[in-house]
């Protein structure tokens, strides 16, 4: 991935807890240079055929976001009210942009549109790299002194997702840092199933080897046996991390990066941004 400039999309409900993905907008502006489009997605079709309404919907929005985005420094940002499915409507506008920013959660003026299960599904099923704010603690912009830390787990989507941290990185200052889990999956329909006493060490050398081959001098390696949600938390946490890169999908040779399992655990436990990349379509 070697550009990353795009229309960046930002979801505001009206409440506090969306805005919390403004300044985290500004600065992945600022690093890729995109431009930052503001949405607000009013849960009502019947609004597609009432033009006065939705007019009058649309300049209240924009003289509420217009400010919020000058706050943030984001004096070129274009604001926009959308009516239908808040899901389905953001996912189609996410697949004109080059990434999304959104709060795990908000809700508040303007008939709050973006609840957890619409941020989960637009997290889901969002085509591009969408920057994931959590909804509680400090939110903090990442900086060149924060590590970016990025899950890899042997498979090409997750070395996609490093790509782009790479990019970010060198083009914010920040430096990276891997994170390898492996440990031997429990036996699954076979009692008192039998592993050789070599077999941790054999997958701890592969572990090693393959970190080896895709770090670069001047980053982090981190290789932990167990789980590797829990390594990813951990390690983020020691190294007070700016950002944790991770990929929607991918499996290798420890356990699968995929919702349902250390993506979407890490999503719902960490307090610190996130940003998720979708598989190659």
């Amino acid at each position: 991935m070697s550009d990353v400039a795009g229309t960046i999309l930002v979801s505001l409900d009206g409440s506090h807890l969306a805005e919390r993905a403004l300044p985290l907008a500004a600065w992945l502006a600022g690093a890729t240079g995109g431009r930052v489009r503001l949405v607000h997605v009013i849960d009502d079709e019947r609004l597609r055929d009432q033009p006065a309404e939705l007019k009058t919907a649309s300049e209240r929005f924009a003289a509420y976001a217009g400010g919020l985005a000058k706050t943030n420094g984001l004096f070129d940002a274009t604001t926009e009210v959308l009516a239908g499915d808040p899901a389905s409507r953001l996912l189609e506008a996410a697949a004109e942009c080059g990434f999304v920013v959104m709060a795990t959660h908000g809700r508040g003026g303007f008939r709050a549109a973006i609840i957890g299960s619409v941020a989960d599904k637009v997290v889901r099923g969002t085509p591009v790299p969408i920057l994931v704010v959590p909804g509680t603690g400090r939110t903090e912009v990442p900086s060149a002194d924060k590590p970016f830390v990025v899950g890899l787990d042997g498979s090409p989507e997750a070395e996609r997702g490093l790509a782009l941290a790479r990019e970010l990185a060198a083009r914010t200052g920040a430096k990276v840092t891997l994170v390898r889990a492996f440990h031997i999956p429990p036996p699954a329909g076979v009692e008192f199933s039998y592993y050789p006493p070599d077999v941790l060490t054999s997958l701890q050398e592969a572990a090693e080897e393959y970190i080896r081959s895709v770090a670069k001098p001047g980053e982090g390696e981190r290789l932990v046996q167990g789980d590797a949600a829990t390594a990813i938390l951990e390690t983020a946490k020691e190294v007070d991390a700016g950002l944790v890169v991770l990929t929607s999908g991918g499996k290798g040779l420890a356990k699968r990066l995929a919702f349902g399992s250390v993506t979407d655990r890490v999503l719902h436990a960490l307090e610190r941004p996130l940003l998720v990349v979708p598989p190659k379509r």
